[in-house]
């Protein structure tokens, strides 16, 4: 009997994990912008060649000292791809999904054989002579518990980052 009420214990405590993380919302967005004082057709042509990324980008070897880059041989296009990898940061690639031209460039991150992936887009909008540049990422966690429950830190390490590579990705457009 002590067995089985031991068993009706841990059955129940993940029943309720389970329930309370469906009062978390199961979909995500993070938007960031920044103003950049480029026109849009240059700030839309430096961010579509996926050479460019390593001129902005938080994963380098400041970060990890074993960190290393290279490309598809077409880098400007959809499928374009760049790869990374690095004993921290670990091996994955960035691979754009969709190019429109001096609008969006969406892309897909893939860390370790795609155990972490993420999907976001670059939105670009022409503002007297500058561009409005956001940054997006948007998805679905849906009925895991776990990710659930993990959104708001992962949402706000994402913001974060966002708001540190657009001031990045600003400096790197305007000096140019």
């Amino acid at each position: 009997m002590k067995l089985f009420k031991v068993f009706a214990g841990i059955l129940g405590f993940i029943l309720l994990f389970f329930l309370v993380s469906l009062l978390f919302p199961r979909t995500y967005k993070v938007e960031r912008m920044v103003m950049v004082n480029k026109p849009v057709y240059e700030s839309y042509a430096f961010m579509s060649d996926i050479r460019n990324w390593k001129k902005w980008s938080p994963w380098n070897s400041s970060i990890d000292s074993t960190f290393y880059t290279f490309y598809t041989k077409q880098t400007n296009q959809i499928g374009a791809k760049q790869y990374i990898g690095g004993n921290l940061v670990g091996v994955g690639s960035f691979t754009i999904t969709e190019a429109i031209s001096n609008e969006k460039i969406s892309y897909l991150l893939s860390i370790n054989e795609g155990y972490i992936t993420a999907k976001a887009s670059f939105m670009f909008s022409a503002m007297n002579g500058r561009t409005k540049l956001s940054w997006v990422d948007e998805g679905d966690v849906g009925y895991n518990p776990f990710k659930r429950y993990m959104m708001s830190y992962v949402t706000g390490n994402t913001a974060k980052s966002f708001d540190e590579g657009l001031v990045a990705i600003k400096r790197a457009i305007e000096l140019n």
